[in-house]
């Protein structure tokens, strides 16, 4: 057998991980999550299409037959988490359990691309196929089964997944805590500081709050270990760094925002992106509109900034 594709192993716990390409390159991995208990067994998350080969390799490197799979656990409805979904139900007939928040784009690979590559006319130069859509396979993989904030899932022998939802990064993105071991497997509401994209989110708001809700949670549960999808395993405390990283890296976008309002008045949407994407030598690429966007909706909210033709001020 080739190389092992298994960067991971305790306990109950086997992640495999999967390289990303383009502006990734080199930089990023996207983890998908064996979890494994007496009576079933669970994959948190599909992967991207191009990581298939490694994930087939981990069903034979850990042996686990394809049919044995009970349940397939989705974070989120991003592409490098969905990837492998349709494969995976057609080959294993995993059940599959994800939040309701965006089942419609889970369900629709279309869909799920157009709603975050081309939200916004400023992103439609953006090709579909080669953004998003080659980070799925052909077919889709719906969801099943809802699960929310406090559900559990108990695999057997002691084995129990907690689901948390932690808003943001995505509307509709949970993550798991299992409560034997006192792991916690989350995606993407913490990203590492190495992403070479600005940070992603839908609500800044929100976003800082499951900040904080994952700052509490650390302690409140001693959580003694951090599984992601993009970043090594940490420790609580190196977790609570992390917290405060990407805490500090949200404020910086908007502080970047409201500087560039002011020094440029009636600065068009996508030239604010540039401008921010460059303060820290960020991609200039469509994610960067979405957070972008939901920062200026959030000014607008508070009386800060408002649009007067194609151009934005700040006003505050």
């Amino acid at each position: 057998m080739s190389q092992s594709v298994i960067s991971y192993r305790s306990g109950p716990f086997a992640t495999v991980s999967m390289g990303l390409p383009g502006d990734h390159e080199g930089k990023t991995a996207t983890r998908v999550f064996f979890v494994i208990g007496t009576d079933k067994i669970a994959l948190i998350d599909s992967g991207l299409y191009a990581g298939l080969p490694a994930l087939q390799q981990a069903f034979e490197e850990l042996e686990i037959k394809p049919g044995d799979l009970d349940l397939l656990l989705l974070t989120h409805e991003h592409m490098d988490h969905v990837g492998n979904n349709g494969w995976l139900k057609e080959t294993t007939g995993c059940t599959i359990l994800g939040h309701n928040g965006r089942a419609d784009r889970v369900a629709d690979n279309m869909l799920n691309a157009k709603a975050i590559v081309h939200a916004f006319p400023e992103g439609e130069h953006f090709d579909l196929k080669e953004e998003y859509l080659d980070w799925m396979g052909p077919t889709e993989g719906p969801i099943d089964r809802f699960i929310a904030d406090g559900d559990t899932i108990d695999l057997g022998g002691g084995v129990v997944l907690e689901t948390v939802e932690v808003l943001g990064h995505s509307m509709a993105e949970v993550g798991f805590f299992e409560q034997s071991t006192k792991t916690l497997i989350i995606a993407d509401p913490l990203l590492p500081p190495f992403n070479p994209v600005l940070y992603l989110y839908e609500e800044p708001n929100v976003m800082r709050a499951t900040f904080d809700k994952i700052e509490k949670f650390l302690v409140e549960r001693d959580v003694q270990a951090v599984l992601f999808a993009h970043d090594e395993v940490k420790t609580a405390a190196e977790t609570q760094e992390l917290v405060d990283d990407c805490r500090r890296r949200v404020d910086t976008v908007e502080a970047s925002m409201v500087t560039h309002m002011k020094a440029n008045p009636g600065i068009g949407f996508a030239e604010l992106r540039d401008k921010c994407c460059d303060d820290q030598s960020m991609v200039r690429e469509w994610r960067a509109l979405v957070s972008i966007d939901a920062s200026l909706k959030d000014f607008q909210a508070k009386g800060l900034a408002e649009k007067r033709g194609d151009g934005w001020h700040y006003v505050g």
